[in-house]
C-alpha cells in the first residue's frame, strides 16, 4: 500500500486559508453540516477561503498558461522551473505545474465539501454561495484539463485529468477523458447558473461569469452555436461594457470592481497582496517599475510586429520600452540566426540614414494602410529586412527591454494586478470565432471590427471579407486579434493548439539557445501538453503519465 499520508491526501484535505475578518474562521473540514447549512457566516467563510486560495496559486497558474505562448521572450537562463514551461523542454518535476495541480484540487476539495453538505433552496444567500462553488469547481477542472490534456478539438477520447466531485479525501479518481471532464464542467456551470441570482461584484462568481465560461468551453469544443448562445447571454445582460479607447490602456490600473469590462477577476488587494514587496507578483517578470520587479521577460518580436502595424492601436501602450533617452536612434531588426541587431541611424528632414563605412545610406520607406512609416534596411547580401526605428533601448544579454505593463500598476502600486478570468472583449471574440466557423462572415466581421475599433485602429484598418491581409483567412485574422487583445491573460497557447495551428517561436529569446532548440511546436507534438506532476504519479496507483 502507498504511503498513508500522501500528497494526494494533502491537497484533498489540507485546511482552507480564510480571509474574512468578520466571520468565523473554521477550516472547512472541521465544519459540520449544521454549521454550513445554518450559519451563513461559516459558509461564506469557507467560500472566501476558496477565493483566497486562487490568489496564492495565481502566479503558477499564469505561468503554466502564458509562458508556453508566443507573446513572451525570456532574456536569460534561470534555475527556476519557469524556463521549462517557456522553452518546451518539459520535466515531470516542474514545481509550477505541480503547484498548479495541487492548489487546483485543494480548492476543488473545499468546494466539494460545500456542495456535498449545503442543501439547496434554504436561502437565496446559501444558494448563491453554493453556485459560486460549483463555478469554481468547473473553472479549475477546465483549466487543469487544458494544461494536462489535449484540446477537445483533437479528440474527446484523449486522457484529461481526474474528476474530483466528492468530499472523500481518500478517494483518488483516475484520469477521465477530455470529453468526460468537459461534460462535468458544463454540468457544474449549468448548475451554478441556476443557483446564482445575486451579482455581488466582478470579483465573485456570478451567473454572468458562468455564461462567459460556458461560451469559452463550447468554443473550445467547437460547439459554435452554443458558444454564440452563451456569448449573447453575457452581452445582452447589459451588465458589462467595453472600456473606451481612451480608458483601455489603463485597464490594469483600475480597481477591478470599478472596471465595467471585467466579468470575473481574482482580486488582489493593495498593500496586502504584494508578495516579496511585489517582486514575486505576476508582473514582476515582465517589467521593473519604480525599482520593483525583475523585468527579465519581454514582449516577443512577433507580437511587437503585429501590434505595431497600426501606431494608433492603443494596445501599443501595454508595452513600455526602457529607452535610454540619450538622443540616439536605432534601426532594430532580427537576423537569420534569430538575434536582435541594431544599427544607429540619423534623421535629416524626413529621411533616416544609417552609416556604412564613410557612406550614409537611406532606409527604404513604405506606407501601409495605417499611414505608418515602415522602414527597411538592405543588407550587404542584398537581403531586405524590415526594421523598427526608435530611440535606443536598454538591453539585457542582447535583448531589448520591451517591458510588458499589462499585469502591473493596479491602484498605483507597481506590481499589483488582479488576474482576469473573463472580460467582455473575449466574449465578442468568442462569438466572432464561432460565427466565422459557421460561415456567418458578416456577423463575425462585426464583432471583430468592434474590438479593432475600440483599440483605436482607424477605419481603413477595419476588415471586410474582401479586405483581409494577403494569405490570411477570416479565422486567421480573428486569431490574430485574440492574440493582440488577450495577450498575457492566459489564452494564446490554447487558441493555437485547439485550432490545430503551429506555435511559431522563431523570434529572439533564450528558448533558441543551447541544445535541443525548439523553434516550432505542432499541435500534434507531445510537448504541447504538460506532464502530470511526477509527485502525483508516485503516490497514486494507476495515474497515467502523458507521453
Amino acid at each position: 500500500m502507498k504511503k498513508s499520508v500522501t500528497i494526494m491526501m494533502v491537497f484533498f484535505s489540507t485546511l482552507v486559508g480564510l480571509v474574512s475578518c468578520s466571520v468565523d474562521k473554521k477550516p472547512y473540514d472541521s465544519l459540520t453540516p449544521e454549521d454550513l447549512n445554518n450559519s451563513p457566516g461559516s459558509l461564506e467563510s469557507v467560500t472566501k477561503g476558496n477565493y483566497a486560495k486562487l490568489k496564492t496559486m495565481a502566479l503558477g497558474w499564469h505561468r503554466v498558461q502564458e509562458f508556453p505562448g508566443d507573446n513572451v521572450s525570456l532574456s536569460g537562463v534561470t534555475t527556476s522551473h519557469l524556463i521549462y514551461l517557456y522553452n518546451y523542454q518539459r520535466i515531470p518535476t516542474n514545481s509550477f505545474a505541480n503547484s498548479f495541480w495541487q492548489n487546483s484540487y485543494f480548492v476543488i476539495a473545499a468546494a466539494n465539501k460545500i456542495i456535498a453538505t449545503v442543501q439547496e433552496n434554504q436561502s437565496a444567500e446559501n444558494d448563491q454561495l453554493l453556485g459560486e462553488n460549483y463555478y469554481l469547481r468547473a473553472l479549475l477542472h477546465f483549466s487543469l484539463c487544458n494544461v494536462f490534456g489535449r484540446p477537445y478539438s483533437q479528440g474527446a477520447q484523449h486522457l484529461g485529468v481526474p474528476i474530483k466531485i466528492d468530499a472523500d479525501a481518500y478517494n483518488y479518481p483516475q484520469r477521465a477523458t477530455v470529453g468526460e471532464v468537459y461534460q462535468q464542467v458544463i454540468a457544474d456551470l449549468l448548475k451554478a447558473e441556476t443557483l446564482m441570482n445575486t451579482f455581488k461584484s466582478n470579483v465573485y462568481a456570478s451567473k454572468e461569469a458562468a455564461w462567459a465560461l460556458l461560451s469559452r468551453v463550447y468554443l473550445y469544443m467547437e460547439d459554435n452555436e452554443d458558444a454564440i448562445n452563451y456569448a449573447n447571454k453575457v452581452i445582452e445582460s447589459n451588465r458589462f461594457s467595453l472600456l473606451s479607447t481612451a480608458d483601455f490602456p489603463n485597464y490594469p490600473k483600475f480597481k477591478p470592481e470599478s472596471n465595467t469590462e471585467t466579468i470575473f477577476a481574482v482580486k488582489f488587494m493593495p498593500d496586502q497582496d504584494l508578495a516579496d514587496g511585489g517582486n514575486s507578483n505576476i508582473g514582476s517578470m515582465y517589467a521593473t517599475i519604480n525599482g520593483i520587479g525583475y523585468g527579465e521577460m519581454y514582449a516577443s518580436d512577433s507580437y511587437l510586429n503585429l501590434v505595431r502595424r497600426f501606431p494608433q492601436d492603443v494596445r501599443n501602450q501595454f508595452i513600455a520600452p526602457l529607452y535610454l533617452n540619450n538622443g540616439k536612434e536605432w534601426a532594430i531588426y532580427v537576423n537569420d540566426a534569430w538575434q536582435y541587431v541594431k544599427v544607429q541611424v540619423t534623421k535629416e528632414g524626413e529621411h533616416y540614414y544609417y552609416a556604412e563605412g564613410n557612406t550614409k545610406k537611406a532606409l527604404e520607406e513604405e506606407l501601409g494602410l495605417s499611414g505608418a512609416k515602415n522602414y527597411y534596411i538592405r543588407l550587404p547580401n542584398s537581403q531586405r529586412k524590415q526594421v523598427r526605428v526608435e530611440p535606443e533601448i536598454d538591453q539585457r544579454n542582447g535583448y531589448p527591454k520591451y517591458f510588458i505593463i499589462k499585469c502591473s500598476q493596479q491602484e498605483g502600486q507597481a506590481q499589483l494586478w488582479s488576474p482576469i478570468i473573463s472580460r467582455l472583449a473575449e466574449i465578442y471574440l468568442n462569438r466572432a470565432e464561432a460565427y466565422a466557423k459557421l460561415g456567418k462572415n458578416a456577423e463575425a466581421l462585426s464583432d471583430l471590427n468592434r474590438i479593432r475599433s475600440r483599440a483605436g485602429i482607424p477605419e481603413q484598418g477595419l476588415y471586410s471579407i474582401n479586405n483581409l491581409p494577403t494569405g490570411q483567412s477570416l479565422l486567421d485574422v480573428i486569431l490574430d486579434e485574440r492574440r493582440l487583445e488577450l495577450a498575457w491573460e492566459g489564452h494564446r497557447k490554447f487558441d493555437v493548439f485547439r485550432n490545430q495551428k503551429v506555435m511559431d517561436r522563431k523570434y529572439p529569446g533564450v528558448h533558441l539557445t543551447g541544445n535541443s532548440v525548439i523553434k516550432e511546436v505542432s499541435w500534434q507534438d507531445a510537448a504541447a501538453v504538460e506532464y502530470i506532476p511526477e509527485s502525483q504519479i508516485l503516490v497514486q496507483e494507476g495515474l497515467e503519465q502523458n507521453p
